[in-house]
């Protein structure tokens, strides 16, 4: 999965010394390892024990004090994050035929003629072979480059811009429910998820619009807003978390930003805050019951 060779080589076109290696969840077990073999080349490496979401989470700040010429960030594609050191983004792909499980759903796409096909970087070798498959069952297949991702069909936790609107329907391709829930609460056509994990594909429901709008009622009686802004450099916002204040403000609430890394409830215990709207990564929004107080999205706020 992690080519040790590739990375280093990586890692020399730079002419760096110095490294800040960020890695997620997922690749930990192979951080200890990778850290001794770039050593071992030479290298000076720090491990960042943070928890690292995504390519929105570069921790240039922790580097630049640190005193390093290079961040190697694994797991994730560049998004255009501008940084003074320079960042070497290691994509890890995963070889997934999703064939076999499309043709045993065949008739579950039958009735939708165009399709949009999308995934997350770990899977996008995935889109090709389901795009040669379904076109030869006479479907069009739609794919486009996103605004943030990279890649055509690639979508982000807060980037969902490759999703074609003209599709008859949507098939996400990948792991958990997190990026197939997103697409769902942003468009009334079908989304289905090709479980890699279970090998199923199942249609996904909007679980969140009740939620969202019993949330948006209640806060309309509710006087004590919190603002949630991170300082992560992918997701800072401080300007939208202004316009935000002042629009509460126009409607008679008291409200307060608050800055966060890392946004966690127990940060906020004690404010006697009442709602939140979250300026941030769009996981919070959608992580429902996390916070036990409803969390509107900006784009709510109009609607109190």
């Amino acid at each position: 999965m992690l080519n040790k060779l590739k990375i280093l080589k990586e890692i020399k076109k730079h002419k760096a010394k110095k490294i800040f290696l960020q890695i997620p969840e997922g690749l930990k077990t192979k951080a200890l390892d990778l850290v001794g073999f770039l050593e071992k080349n030479g290298l000076t490496v720090y491990l960042s024990a943070e928890t690292c979401y995504g390519a929105c989470d570069l921790r240039n700040r922790e580097a630049e004090v640190l005193g390093c010429d290079l961040i190697l960030h694994l797991g994730h594609s560049d998004m255009g994050i501008k940084t003074n050191i320079p960042v070497v983004y290691y994509e890890v792909r995963i070889n997934y035929n999703p064939v076999p499980v499309l043709k045993k759903y065949t008739d579950l796409l039958k009735p939708y003629e165009k399709i949009s096909l999308l995934t997350t970087v770990q899977f996008l070798s995935a889109l090709e072979k389901a795009k040669e498959f379904l076109e030869k069952q006479g479907k069009t297949i739609l794919m486009k480059k996103p605004n943030k991702a990279k890649y055509p069909g690639q979508v982000l936790g807060c980037d969902y811009s490759a999703a074609v609107e003209k599709a008859d329907c949507f098939l996400f391709i990948g792991s958990g429910e997190f990026h197939p829930l997103g697409l769902a609460e942003r468009t009334e056509k079908p989304v289905f998820f090709l479980d890699v994990e279970k090998g199923v594909i199942k249609r996904m429901e909007n679980r969140l619009y009740r939620i969202k709008f019993a949330g948006i009622e209640k806060c309309k009686e509710m006087k004590r807003f919190g603002i949630l802004v991170s300082v992560k450099p992918g997701q800072f916002n401080p300007n939208l978390a202004e316009r935000i204040k002042k629009a509460l403000e126009s409607k008679g609430k008291r409200a307060w930003v608050l800055v966060f890394d890392e946004i966690t409830p127990e940060k906020i215990m004690g404010l006697g805050l009442e709602c939140l709207v979250n300026c941030a990564c769009p996981r919070i929004t959608e992580d429902v019951g996390l916070f036990k107080k409803p969390v509107l999205g900006p784009e709510d706020v109009k609607k109190l």
